[in-house]
C-alpha cells in the first residue's frame, strides 16, 4: 500500500500570497516538461519502440523524479524554502 508521504512543512515562497506557488508542484511539473520532450526525442531516434514500451520509460522516469527529487523536497525543513527556490530557479533576486 503506498501512502504520501506528509510535508514537514509545506514549501512555498517566502512572502507569497499566492496558492499556487507551491514549490513541490512547480519542479514536479517542470520535471514530467523534460520528461515528455525526452520521450518525444527518444521515440524518434528508436522509432520501433511502441506505446507499451514508452509507457515503462515515462514510468521509470516519473518514479525517478519521485524518489530522487520530489521525495527529498517534500521532507525539507520549511527553513530551507527560501534557498531551495533559488536552487530550482522559482525565485528572483532581490
Amino acid at each position: 500500500m503506498h501512502t504520501e508521504t506528509q510535508c514537514v512543512a509545506p514549501i512555498t515562497e517566502p512572502d507569497s500570497h499566492d496558492a499556487g506557488s507551491d514549490l513541490v508542484a512547480q519542479v514536479h511539473k517542470n520535471s514530467r516538461r523534460v520528461i515528455e520532450v525526452e520521450l518525444k526525442r527518444l521515440s524518434r531516434r528508436v522509432p520501433r519502440l511502441g506505446p507499451a514500451d514508452m509507457d515503462v520509460i515515462d514510468a521509470a522516469l516519473e518514479d525517478l523524479a519521485e524518489s530522487l527529487i520530489l521525495h527529498p523536497l517534500r521532507n525539507a525543513p520549511h527553513a530551507a524554502a527560501p534557498l531551495l527556490w533559488r536552487l530550482f530557479g522559482a525565485a528572483e533576486d532581490p
